[in-house]
C-alpha cells in the first residue's frame, strides 16, 4: 500500500471519529441529563481534532517533500520505549491491584475503580513520553 493511500484511509478514520463524537456530544447535549456529560466529550472531541490537524499538517509536508517523517532510528526508539512503558505498566497494574485489595479490604478507598484506571492510563502515558524523551537523547541500546 503507498503512502497516498495510507495517508486517505487515516484522514477518513479520523473523520469517522470526529464525525461519531460530534453526534454523541449534540445526543447528549439534547438529552440534557448532566452538563458535565456534554463538557467532557467536547472537550476532548476538541482536542483529538486539533491533533489530527497536527498530525495530517506534518504527513502533508511530509508527503510534498518526499521525505519520510520518521527514519528507522525514530521508529526504533519508540517501539523501545513503547514496549518498556508497556512492561513497567503491567507492574505498576500489579502493585495497584495489590493496593486497591487491601484499601478494599480495610474500607479506606473512596475514588471508584473507574477513576483508579484513568489514573493508571494517564501514568501508562507519561512512563511512555519520558522513555522516549530518554532513550532519544540516549540512543537505543543495542
Amino acid at each position: 500500500m503507498d503512502e497516498n493511500t495510507r495517508f486517505r484511509r487515516f484522514v477518513a478514520v479520523v473523520a469517522a471519529v470526529l464525525v461519531g463524537g460530534a453526534i454523541f456530544v449534540v445526543v447528549t447535549g439534547v438529552v440534557g441529563t448532566d452538563d458535565w456529560a456534554t463538557v467532557m466529550p467536547a472537550v476532548v472531541l476538541v482536542t483529538m481534532a486539533l491533533v489530527a490537524m497536527v498530525i495530517i499538517r506534518r504527513k502533508l509536508r511530509e508527503l510534498k517533500s518526499g521525505f519520510p517523517m520518521e527514519d528507522e532510528r525514530s521508529k526504533s526508539i519508540k517501539m523501545r520505549a513503547g514496549y518498556l512503558a508497556f512492561f513497567i505498566s503491567i507492574y505498576l497494574m500489579l502493585a495497584v491491584g495489590f493496593v486497591l485489595a487491601i484499601l478494599e479490604d480495610n474500607q479506606v478507598s473512596s475514588l471508584p475503580t473507574s477513576e483508579w484506571f484513568m489514573f493508571y492510563v494517564a501514568i501508562m502515558g507519561l512512563i511512555f513520553l519520558g522513555l522516549n524523551a530518554y532513550l532519544n537523547r540516549r540512543g537505543v541500546p543495542g
